[in-house]
């Protein structure tokens, strides 16, 4: 972005996945539904549209898709 901030818009189709972490993450949800696993949790949260998480930096998170999501995610240095 022309401030210097760094996100990128998405779709996740249906299914299981996990994602690594570099940077402080915050994931907006647009639209559809997931279930979200953060790193060091024992428990599955559902996220839904209007909704957003966060993701430490050198993380890691499962999502389970349960209906298409679009979604925007914001990258922090700190």
């Amino acid at each position: 972005m022309k401030d210097g901030s760094r996100k990128t818009l998405g779709v996740m189709l249906p299914g299981k996945y996990e994602f690594n972490t570099d940077a402080r993450e915050l994931m907006e949800i647009i639209s559809g539904k997931l279930s979200l696993k953060l790193q060091n949790h024992d428990d599955w949260k559902l996220i839904k549209k209007g909704m957003n998480f966060n993701v430490p930096k050198k993380s890691s998170f499962k999502v389970e898709v349960l209906e298409l999501v679009n979604y925007t995610c914001s990258y922090f240095d700190n």
